[in-house]
């Protein structure tokens, strides 16, 4: 009997162990970039503004992949069961954009992968665990920040991340340390048990950098239950950062109005292309579903409403 309870509260200390791992120990501090901005003043640049706007972007394929597709797709929302979706693999994409302000300079959107994380995870600190669940060696590695950056003729001034899953930010390594890196405020700190498998990642990632920056959503929004809290990163209405937690507590979308229209980036609150058009959050990649569920549809809220942005989900074309 004695033994039974030793080994019962090694499981339950384990358990508890694994939910309070957070996703990273490194520090996060308040960014100083942007300015919050309500939707409706939001809305209203882009009632007013032109079509074509400042911002070149571009999109770049980093990786081709597969996912299991009750990751991706939340399969028991009616929506999926009536379209008779089931659990199989899932073909999808790992991107990064290249963002480029006429006077601010250049950033990155999501990093992708490194040549070193598609071809060497171990060596990056992905453990056995992490490269079999995440499928690594089913990765398909074209370029990485690196490939992107030689081609450019001016320093990187930034990095925002959409959240912090390895997928996102599996490029890190390719980054020049000085770079800010900026974050969706709490994402550093949510606790989740795959954090027990990712954390050593995350942390060699951002060991040497300065601390991440996190976007100020404050005053943003009058219910942030009714409405998306937006920051006007470079306060000209040119590029916007919208808070939509659920993916991960922290997770960012970006609306850019870029030299050929609004394009809408929803980073992991839709994975594929098929949860979009159906309104249907992602599954068990997401920490909080319900949560997500929300931000989805406030974003497809404001694409009905300017039926003009482009959308850019997580993972498909």
């Amino acid at each position: 009997m004695g033994i039974k309870f030793l080994l019962l509260g090694a499981l339950v200390g384990l358990l508890l162990a694994l939910q309070a791992c957070t996703a990273t120990s490194h520090s996060e501090e308040a960014g100083t970039l942007g300015r919050p901005i309500s939707m409706a003043a939001m809305e209203r640049i882009l009632d007013h503004a032109d079509q074509a706007g400042p911002v070149e972007l571009q999109t770049f394929n980093s990786a081709d992949w597969i996912a299991d597709l009750s990751g991706l797709v939340n399969l028991d929302n009616p929506e999926a069961k009536s379209a008779g979706l089931s659990a199989r693999e899932e073909p999808i994409q790992v991107y990064l954009y290249a963002l480029r302000h006429p006077t601010r300079g250049l950033f990155l959107i999501d990093t992708g992968f490194s040549a070193q994380m598609a071809h060497d995870p171990g060596s990056l600190g992905a453990g056995l665990v992490m490269r079999h669940e995440m499928h690594l060696d089913r990765l398909s590695f074209h370029l990485g920040p690196a490939n992107v950056l030689k081609t450019e003729n001016e320093p990187l001034r930034g990095v925002f991340l959409t959240h912090m899953h390895p997928d996102h930010i599996g490029g890190l390594s390719e980054i020049p340390l000085d770079t800010p890196i900026y974050v969706g405020p709490g994402e550093t700190k949510e606790r989740h048990w795959t954090h027990f498998f990712t954390r050593a990642v995350t942390d060699r990632a951002l060991e040497g950098r300065p601390a991440l920056k996190t976007w100020n959503f404050a005053g943003a929004a009058n219910d942030p239950a009714q409405e998306l809290a937006a920051v006007d990163i470079f306060s000209d209405g040119s590029v916007f950062a919208l808070s939509v937690p659920g993916h991960t507590r922290g997770s960012v979308a970006y609306l850019i109005r870029t030299t050929h229209g609004p394009v809408l980036l929803t980073g992991d609150t839709s994975h594929t292309r098929w949860g979009w058009e159906h309104s249907v959050e992602p599954g068990s990649f997401s920490s909080d579903r319900v949560r997500n569920r929300i931000s989805l549809l406030q974003l497809k809220a404001l694409v009905a409403r300017h039926p003009q942005i482009q959308v850019l989900v997580g993972h498909q074309p």
